[in-house]
């Protein structure tokens, strides 16, 4: 890959980080919500030690990408802790997108 598109990727990264901003409270509860909804996803809030929410996370690249947000770590559906998530990726990509995640944990 040469040097203009590194730049052109990590630029386009960069935007999209600066432009997705910190999650309100608001934010946090809503996708709770929405992932609490889904059939597929009920047995981790039940059996889970606790869970991070990441609101929105921004992803970007064009061969060299990556992924960024922050969120917030819960235990007993009380907020304990912030946490942010960074990933690099790799390989034939091109593009960028928005998206929710949650992490559960399994224990202590």
């Amino acid at each position: 890959m040469n040097k203009p598109n590194l730049y052109v990727s990590v630029i386009a990264f960069l935007l999209l980080v600066l432009a997705a901003g910190p999650a309100s409270a608001d934010e946090y509860a809503d996708t709770i919500d929405l992932f609490k909804k889904s059939e597929a996803v009920q047995p981790f809030f039940k059996n889970a030690y606790g869970y991070a929410v990441f609101p929105t996370l921004g992803k970007a690249g064009f061969g060299i990408g990556g992924s960024y947000g922050t969120g917030q770590v819960y235990k007993g559906g009380k907020v304990t802790g912030e946490t942010s998530l960074v990933k690099a990726t790799f390989g034939f990509q091109a593009g960028a997108q928005a998206f929710s995640q949650m992490i559960f944990f399994e224990d202590k």
